[in-house]
């Protein structure tokens, strides 16, 4: 009996493990809808002039269904900017998996290539709600400065693992290049991408490997 008692025991955790796997599930795909739908009314309308009414009517939900995820539009903000920085800092992966030989290879056209692929109007504006948002919400500037940090702390130690010295230097040279270059985007739509790209690559490139000295 006892065997029998543990098997069913065994069954039930089984079927309650699956039914919280499958809720939770449901629940991440659900609040994942609505930062889609969050992200559309803040480039549209601007953190400030979207309201929570206008994202549930395009998620299909009420707003006492939305509020069930996000307490407030202050915490639905935050995860938006959250999801945005954690995308940025994805993008560091096809780095970290490099050798010292292949960073120093690569790396360069490595960097340019994510010049050319995400620089999508919609991200642009996005992160230009963020960071006026930063300068007036100690909250979302708070996330800002966190998640810059680690970007620049991972792309450091890049540098650093193939020998490439400054690291620290080079890397904040790199970022503000690489701030600068959305906001050209959105002053001059007509901007000629790939020739502007051209001339920068050598600009790019020593700044992150010219004269390069291993660190001993």
């Amino acid at each position: 009996m006892s065997r029998i008692g543990n098997g069913k025991i065994w069954v039930l955790f089984c079927m309650t493990v699956m039914t919280g796997s499958k809720a939770a599930a449901k629940r991440e795909t659900r609040m994942s809808e609505i930062l889609d739908c969050a992200e559309n009314n803040f480039v549209e309308k601007g953190f400030h002039g979207a309201g929570i009414s206008g994202i549930a009517k395009e998620c299909g939900i009420s707003v006492g269904h939305l509020y069930h995820y996000f307490a407030s539009k202050d915490l639905l903000i935050e995860a938006v900017v959250e999801r945005e920085l954690m995308r940025q800092k994805e993008r560091l992966g096809d780095f970290c998996n490099l050798n010292a030989a292949e960073i120093r290879d690569q790396i360069a056209p490595l960097v340019i290539d994510i010049i050319m692929k995400h620089q999508d109007p919609f991200r642009t504006v996005l992160n230009f709600e963020i960071l006026a948002e930063a300068q007036r919400n100690p909250s979302v500037a708070a996330i800002l400065h966190r998640y810059d940090g680690e970007i620049r702390d991972q792309f450091c130690a890049v540098l650093e693992k193939a020998g490439i010295t400054t690291p620290f230097l080079r890397t904040e040279m790199l970022f503000t290049l690489f701030a600068g270059i959305p906001a050209r985007t959105l002053r001059h739509p007509e901007q000629e991408r790939p020739q502007f790209i051209e001339m920068m690559k050598p600009i790019i490139t020593k700044i992150l490997v010219g004269e390069n000295l291993p660190v001993k």
